[in-house]
């Protein structure tokens, strides 16, 4: 990387005075060009052009590799929900517009249209199943709009040229010990595909949640929002592998994307973006991140946009690996020191950078902290360092 001989004459200056202070340090005091305006993240909800997708062959995660045989209507108008098409193995049961499906049959795809202020579907199954959200709007005051309580894979295919919309309220009512984690949720993977849009607002917990992993491919387009806490929530992984996905979170401790396993990245264009404050519960201080894994976090291809604005609060964090070889990132911490320091990335793993273009940006405190140390490729076309509180590099 090309040495910029008057940065680190300022590098040295700002080390010297930083180890008399502490982590919080304002580098703007040491570095005269911090004031400028550094690079922007903003929701982008306008088309995307992505290359054409291959579907690898016997890959389950794939809609095209599996068969559905058996199809069931539901068409959802205001207070009432109207099914055609239930077969032996499929049992139907509509409380107003709120449905109850339970199957013990294979292949089976359910169609989605209609509208209602008060309704939902809810799945019972032992079996992997298909949804085509079919310009779809539902709305649940008491509990998530669409609730897969099957362990298996869910489907989520959003008819091309359709516009489809889940939202939940913040009063859930629960059956017995059953899970239901935002305003769709499901105990298995769900994997959406298509050329629809979908468009999710939460007012309890996640906006989109699963036990398992989320997947999103190629075309389609998601806008999610939460003012109760994740945008996107998954336990065993989340995979973007294409699509427009725009996710913000305004809620206090919340996280826009958030994984207890590790999140990959290898297309599309991923906006998040979290507001708030840390969240204090008893002893426990949980701070506000646009993106947070309890692993790693993997970018090979596609762009990664992120900001946070609360006190204290991450771009990014990861409890393993920050690894990008491809791809556009663009993380900024907007927000102002409070217990803890607001970071771009902060990562208790290594930070390594070896393609793409990586841009990290904190107004007061370290751009990036990682606990195993943070190193580059050679080879990059362009750098910028000023102080601790900027990097930028490309390949």
């Amino acid at each position: 990387m090309k040495a910029i001989h008057y940065i680190y004459t300022l590098l040295a200056a700002a080390m010297l005075l930083a180890s008399c202070t502490n982590d919080d340090t304002d580098f703007g005091q040491l570095v005269p060009d911090r004031d400028f305006e550094p690079l922007g993240v903003e929701l982008d909800y306008s088309a995307l052009t992505e290359p054409q997708e291959t579907v690898p062959a016997d890959d389950n995660d794939y809609v095209e590799n599996n068969t559905f045989d058996a199809v069931v209507s539901i068409s959802f108008s205001g207070s009432t929900a109207v099914v055609s098409g239930a077969g032996t193995g499929v049992s139907v049961q509509t409380d107003g517009a709120h449905v109850t499906v339970s199957s013990s049959t294979r292949s089976v795809e359910y169609v989605l249209s209609g509208a209602s202020s008060d309704g939902s579907f809810k799945i019972y199954s032992r079996n992997k199943f298909k949804v085509v959200m079919n310009g779809v709007q539902l709305h649940n005051p008491h509990g998530a709009a669409v609730n897969s309580q099957c362990g298996k894979s869910m489907y989520v295919v959003l008819a091309d040229g359709t516009a489809n919309k889940l939202s939940c309220g913040s009063d859930f009512v629960f059956a017995g010990s059953e899970k239901q984690k935002g305003a769709m949720f499901s105990e298995g993977q769900i994997l959406f595909s298509g050329t629809g849009s979908l468009q999710v607002e939460s007012a309890y917990k996640s906006g989109i949640a699963s036990d398992d992993y989320l997947l999103f491919r190629p075309g389609v387009h998601i806008d999610v929002s939460s003012t109760a806490g994740n945008g996107l929530k998954a336990n065993d992984g989340i995979y973007i592998r294409g699509g427009v996905l725009n996710i913000q979170t305004s809620a206090d401790g919340g996280k826009a994307i958030n994984c207890e396993d590790s999140i990959k990245v290898s297309g599309g264009r991923t906006t998040a973006i979290a507001t708030g404050t840390y969240l204090v519960e008893g002893t426990d201080t949980t701070n506000v991140a646009a993106l947070k894994c309890d692993s790693s976090l993997i970018v090979s291809g596609g762009a990664l946009y992120l900001k946070s604005s609360g006190r204290g609060a991450k771009g990014i964090k990861a409890n393993g690996d920050v690894l990008v070889s491809g791809g556009d990132v663009r993380v900024l911490a907007l927000g102002a020191s409070s217990e803890s320091s607001p970071k771009a990335v902060k990562c208790d793993g290594k930070a390594t950078v070896s393609g793409g273009s990586f841009y990290a940006y904190s107004k007061h405190s370290s751009a990036i902290t990682a606990d195993k140390g943070f190193s580059h490729a050679d080879g990059s076309k362009s750098s910028d360092i000023r102080g601790k509180w900027l990097y930028y590099v490309s390949y």
